[in-house]
């Protein structure tokens, strides 16, 4: 069995395909393959996933496990994340969606990495610091996109307006964790 994790970030967009500033997550696909299984590529019914949702689930997993029993988010892979929740005290953000979405498995043990898919038929073990580079490489991609668009308009009620900040507080100080010296998102 082949012990690769890749993930293609196919497309990414704002959900109309325009850079509509009060659009505040980033659309896309992607092709995620655990060893030689697919796990979701671009041939599905689903013509897009919630890249910014996804890139944060995907960044809790370098520190946390990721099961059926405790997961990071509702899926790694989102269809939606279009509400975000949080309490006062606590740092993590919680990402809404739609129910609808794909997992992997993720458990760390003595710096490595076993990913299982959801179907079972696939299990790999790789090194922390390869799952790690695919994970910060994916992220970057949508840090880059947010970055090199017009600036977002946050929305007027207030909650929301703390809930994406705090969003981006979460993602930065995940990544930065990681990657010394990453350029910080700006809200």
């Amino acid at each position: 069995m082949e012990n690769t994790f890749n993930i293609e970030l196919l497309e990414i967009n704002w959900i109309d395909e325009v850079d509509d500033q009060t659009d505040l997550c980033a659309h896309g696909n992607v092709k995620l393959t655990i060893g030689h299984e697919i796990v979701v590529d671009k041939t599905e019914e689903m013509d897009h996933w919630n890249l910014r949702a996804m890139g944060m689930h995907l960044l809790r997993t370098l520190k946390d496990n990721h099961t059926e029993e405790k997961l990071v988010g509702e899926h790694l892979i989102p269809c939606c994340g279009h509400h975000i929740d949080f309490l006062e005290n606590e740092k993590n953000v919680h990402i809404q969606g739609c129910f609808t979405g794909h997992n992997f498995w993720v458990r760390h043990e003595n710096k490595k990495v076993e990913l299982t898919t959801e179907t079972g038929k696939t299990q790999i073990v790789m090194n922390f610091e390869e799952y790690k580079n695919v994970i910060l490489n994916f992220v970057d991609k949508i840090s880059d996109f947010y970055s090199d668009s017009l600036p977002r308009i946050l929305p007027e009620d207030e909650y929301d307006k703390i809930a994406y900040s705090k969003f981006w507080d979460e993602w930065n100080e995940r990544r930065s964790e990681w990657k010394k010296n990453a350029p910080q998102h700006r809200v």
